[in-house]
């Protein structure tokens, strides 16, 4: 059992979408992957589907991970347990389901941290935010997440719903898929985000400083290589999300 308060003054390793080099990113088996190597956090992304759940995957579309082309928003469970995640993976993952946040939660319980990011590119969010929250409080997780996205509206939905009861953030991006209004990180100023996501090809140190001295938590992803680690690290960020916690885990930080 842990939570991020035990972190408040030590750093924090995500997986980025589980330990995605040894299995489907996303899946049951990646998270399983960093309980059983002690990774302390994984970082998921979630979509509210057409039958209403709430199911753990990146894209929008499904093809790049199933080679079928579908919008994950339009499907119901049925239709997405169909699909094959493993497809294209190593031959012992074929047959992997995309799986539900509730399994998830179900797999993982309260034995790592979450840093859940909302998937959407809408203005309306509260169906999406309130199933997230009660999903959230059904497992007693309300200690184990943080929840952020590239869509600053659909975290001010969140807000909301959840009456600031957890930590929220902004991820800072030149995505054009992101109002112009709303990259770099500035949607955090405008709904009260109190963490910045950034890729790590966008920052440099004065801009972690810079955003430290207005109180932001800075977790930059993604971070693949020990001596970015340590820098960041050095100049106090929250953590680090990669693509290689398993080799990160050993640097000597995440240890203490």
């Amino acid at each position: 059992m842990i939570s991020y308060s035990q972190f408040k003054n030590k750093p924090i390793l995500f997986a980025h979408r589980g330990m995605n080099s040894f299995a489907p990113e996303n899946s049951l088996e990646a998270f399983q992957l960093c309980l059983d190597n002690n990774i302390p956090a994984i970082e998921l992304d979630v979509h509210l589907i057409k039958s209403g759940e709430i199911v753990v995957i990146h894209d929008h579309n499904t093809k790049r991970l199933t080679n079928k082309d579908f919008l994950i928003e339009n499907l119901t469970l049925s239709e997405i347990k169909e699909l094959d995640i493993g497809i294209n993976f190593q031959d012992n993952y074929k047959k992997t389901s995309i799986p539900t946040l509730e399994e998830v939660f179900n797999l993982c319980q309260n034995n790592i941290l979450y840093d859940i990011e909302i998937k959407s590119n809408k203005f309306n969010n509260k169906e999406l935010a309130k199933k997230l929250w009660l999903l959230i409080r059904k497992h007693n997780l309300e200690f184990n997440c943080i929840v952020t996205s590239f869509n600053p509206i659909a975290i001010k939905d969140f807000e909301k719903i959840s009456n600031h009861s957890l930590l929220e953030g902004a991820i800072y991006s030149n995505d054009k898929t992101v109002p112009l209004l709303l990259r770099k990180g500035l949607g955090a100023h405008f709904f009260n985000c109190n963490i910045l996501k950034p890729n790590i090809t966008l920052i440099n140190e004065k801009d972690i400083k810079t955003w430290r001295e207005k109180n932001y938590q800075i977790l930059p992803w993604c971070v693949d290589d020990k001596d970015t680690a340590l820098n960041l690290i050095n100049n106090k960020v929250m953590g680090i999300i990669s693509n290689v916690p398993e080799i990160l885990i050993e640097t000597n930080v995440f240890n203490k």
